[in-house]
């Protein structure tokens, strides 16, 4: 398949000198507990898609394999977002990012990441869905609880033309500072997970 690029309005402007780009992918190596569990699967190839960092596609694919969109982030480290708060957000072909700090707190793959509670509710999907977004990016396990919420909303998402990013690296500067997302991904692989390499353009950010 050809590679191809989607570019939104808002990025369409050339990034400045005053711009860091900083990878913000998970990677799962092969001695991670996730990375065993994928392996012991019957299905092992679907499940290594579901690993790290990735972008689910229960029903479609998006169009292209390689995005750069502007960004809208929620600080949701205390709550998940309300439909008050969905209301406010000019998200339309952006990806929507719901910085948890889920990851940054309780660390990939353990019990207290999976039991972290950073799903939204069913009506304010359907707000956000509403708007159009190109993405909802999160640095959890998801925007649905463990099982068949988790799948439903992907695919309602989907059914938007909208699609969920999951595990990605986030903190607080990086979300602070954060003004676009370059997102690629191979859309012809075979699982319903699909491995993607997102990197974060930050804006102004001072130096460690």
């Amino acid at each position: 398949m050809p590679f191809q690029t989607k570019m939104t309005t808002e990025s369409a402007a050339s990034i400045t000198s005053n711009s860091t780009r900083l990878p913000i992918s998970l990677v799962v190596d092969e001695n991670h507990p996730a990375y065993q569990w994928a392996k012991k699967q019957s299905d092992s190839v679907n499940a290594f898609g579901h690993i790290g960092t990735h972008i689910d596609c229960y029903t479609k694919v998006p169009q292209y394999s390689h995005y750069t969109t502007g960004t809208i982030v929620v600080d949701c480290t205390q709550t998940m977002p309300s439909i008050d708060t969905i209301e406010k957000l000019d998200i339309a072909g952006k990806s929507l990012v719901l910085f948890t700090a889920n990851l940054e707190k309780n660390s990939y793959g353990t019990p207290e990441y999976g039991k972290a509670d950073t799903t939204l509710d069913s009506d304010v999907l359907d707000a956000i869905l509403d708007k159009r977004p190109a993405f909802i990016v999160i640095d959890s396990y998801g925007i649905g609880a463990h099982g068949d919420e988790h799948i439903s909303f992907d695919k309602r998402c989907e059914d938007n033309d909208c699609f969920v990013i999951e595990n990605v690296v986030l903190n607080q500067q990086t979300a602070s500072n954060l003004t676009q997302l370059d997102i690629q991904f191979d859309v012809t692989g075979a699982s319903t997970g699909k491995r993607c390499e997102v990197t974060a353009v930050l804006s102004n950010m001072e130096q460690q």
